[in-house]
């Protein structure tokens, strides 16, 4: 691997967000969210059902969560977009980079044929349409980005040649770090939200509109189940790959090969540079952290089990 110095800095999305202006974050939510409404509410009128529908409780909760999340990915998108452009650009990965995205296109697209929800009398107008548009937008501003973002800090990380290590490379493993949890972040966030609005779209239609069986709350958990396995494949393999890397980081400077002996007076000073490598890099991460990225791929399931259980 190419000395990190010379490569350019991916600009954190996060950082981004930060360095806009409060108006800006604002409007670009509130037009997520206008929008997302908007599309729920055209030609919702056009049926009895569909109007009795529109104007239920269950309806208001259901549009307020998926404006909650449509505001989510307005607001991200742009930031999350350019840095994994910039990374994709810094990085050169391999062409096997584009095949845990593609399977996931694949994925989504086999879930929006064959899933049940097809078959079911939605009261809502256009409902099927309108599910599935909000759901690819997610999916192309957040959802993939963010997946495809992991992939390419795992790509970068997993190609290093430990005989050409430099100093840089310890800069490499702390900002894949930095990286790998906010990709994870933005993924788990709206991926969970689109599993809670599952959840809302169960409460507001069972068994007003529609019967048990045909909105079952296995469905929701099966939604949320499907989303945590996703993240679940992409994740743990970047983290492992992750962790070989710091290891070999702390292997070449205090390997165990050259180990002094333990009596000798530089023995405390190598077991003490090993752990200062290991606190730098996390290669042993805490319990705490681990429960931080959990979290996130927990989200979906999480969320899922909320939908189904909350009354």
């Amino acid at each position: 691997m190419a000395d990190a110095t010379a490569e350019p800095a991916p600009a954190p999305w996060d950082k981004t967000l930060e360095s806009w202006n409060p108006i800006t974050v604002v409007v670009l939510a509130a037009s997520g969210a206008v929008a997302a409404v908007a599309l729920l509410l055209v030609g919702a009128s056009g049926t009895t059902d569909s109007a009795a529908f529109a104007n239920s409780p269950g309806f208001a909760t259901w549009a307020a969560v998926l404006a909650a999340q449509s505001a989510v990915w307005a607001v991200v998108t742009v930031p999350l977009w350019r840095e994994v452009r910039t990374l994709y650009l810094a990085t050169d990965p391999a062409r096997s980079i584009w095949v845990v995205p593609a399977l996931i296109v694949a994925a989504l697209a086999l879930l929006a044929l064959f899933s049940p929800a097809r078959e079911a009398p939605w009261p809502l107008v256009g409902h099927q349409v309108k599910a599935w548009l909000l759901t690819t937008a997610a999916a192309a501003g957040v959802g993939v980005p963010a997946v495809f973002g992991i992939c390419l800090v795992q790509d970068r990380v997993r190609r290093h040649r430990p005989e050409t290590m430099t100093t840089g490379d310890i800069q490499v493993a702390l900002s894949a770090r930095a990286q790998m949890r906010r990709f994870l972040g933005a993924a788990g966030a709206v991926i969970g939200l689109a599993v809670l609005a599952s959840g809302a779209l169960r409460l507001a239609t069972v068994p007003e509109h529609l019967g048990e069986s045909e909105f079952p709350a296995t469905a929701v958990l099966l939604y949320g189940a499907f989303f945590t396995g996703l993240l679940v494949l992409v994740y743990v393999p970047a983290h492992l790959s992750l962790r070989r890397f710091c290891v070999d980081i702390r292997e070449h400077y205090f390997s165990v090969e050259d180990m002094p002996r333990p009596t000798s007076q530089e023995f405390a000073g190598w077991v003490e540079g090993r752990a200062r490598l290991d606190t730098l890099t996390q290669v042993n991460v805490t319990t705490g952290q681990q429960l931080q990225a959990s979290l996130f791929i927990l989200a979906p399931l999480v969320s899922g089990i909320l939908g189904a259980l909350v009354p």
